[in-house]
């Protein structure tokens, strides 16, 4: 990170843009829309009596999903001086691991879901009761259990339904409890397709002499009508860094051969933004 950011002091014309197909696009607005910065919200399901998982299959996949599953696994194990458990509430629109773990689980369209979370945020708040005896019950069990509550919602759910959950754990007093905030992982915290769309944007109106693609395969998941492959026949110089020779390659003047990161030394930050170092394998 640091690295790129001198690159970038080095060479004050140089763009940096960073681009996946499956991002956190939507969860970096709303932070910044709900709480002003972009942050890496951290759960502690170890201290969550009960949780509700608005499209997120938390035990299975996404960043920190195995201390997940085990802190969240450590409010069920039953003992002879613990009896009671955690709740689990999932609303999802499809069947996930997490929602098959759940004790109470509402199936609702993708169409609705928007409007299910925004009933729930407004009886939290306590400005209008939605008449549906599942949320009634859930809000009820969530205000029962202030502080030692959470609630959080899937990478793929929309800003506004991000924006409500940052809103829920404030209204329940989660934040700084079982949700706490952290400095972002990724090194430029900013809107990935908009980004991108600028970097297209660039590369049509010829400001780009060199482009370097570190990893990546922008021709094959970039959005169709970006027209990426049009745009980057116009750049003079095209550079790809990456393991393997593949769609966005082929259209590359150069071709660097990267290392697996199994045989390369560097350094990574788990979900929590704890620092660690990579050392290569070596027989």
């Amino acid at each position: 990170g640091d690295q790129l950011k001198n690159l970038l002091v080095d060479f004050p014309q140089a763009k940096l843009h960073q681009y996946e197909p499956v991002n956190r696009d939507n969860a970096i607005a709303a932070a910044q829309l709900a709480l002003g910065r972009p942050v890496e919200t951290i759960y502690h399901f170890d201290k969550a009596n009960v949780v509700l998982s608005l499209d997120n299959d938390f035990l299975m996949s996404g960043p920190g999903s195995v201390r997940y599953a085990r802190d969240f696994m450590s409010k069920r194990r039953v003992r002879r001086e613990k009896l009671d458990t955690n709740r689990l509430y999932v609303i999802e629109t499809t069947v996930s691991n997490t929602g098959a773990l759940a004790d109470h689980r509402l199936a609702v369209k993708p169409s609705e879901f928007e409007r299910v979370v925004q009933q729930i945020a407004a009886e939290v708040g306590g400005q209008s009761s939605s008449g549906n005896e599942w949320i009634e019950a859930l809000v009820r069990d969530l205000q029962n259990n202030r502080g030692s509550s959470l609630v959080l919602a899937g990478d793929q759910q929309s800003v506004a339904v991000h924006a409500a959950v940052h809103q829920i754990n404030q209204a329940l007093g989660n934040t700084g409890n079982t949700v706490t905030y952290a400095d972002p992982v990724v090194v430029n915290p900013t809107n990935q397709l908009e980004s991108l769309r600028q970097l297209v944007i660039d590369m049509n109106s010829g400001q780009v002499e060199l482009l370097l693609i570190l990893g990546g395969n922008p021709i094959f998941n970039a959005p169709v009508d970006f027209g990426f492959e049009q745009s980057l026949q116009k750049v003079p110089l095209r550079v790809h860094h990456s393991l393997y020779y593949d769609e966005t390659s082929a259209l590359c003047q150069w071709h660097i051969n990267a290392a697996h990161y199994l045989e390369s030394w560097s350094d990574a930050r788990a979900f929590d933004g704890t620092a660690s170092i990579v050392q290569p394998l070596i027989a």
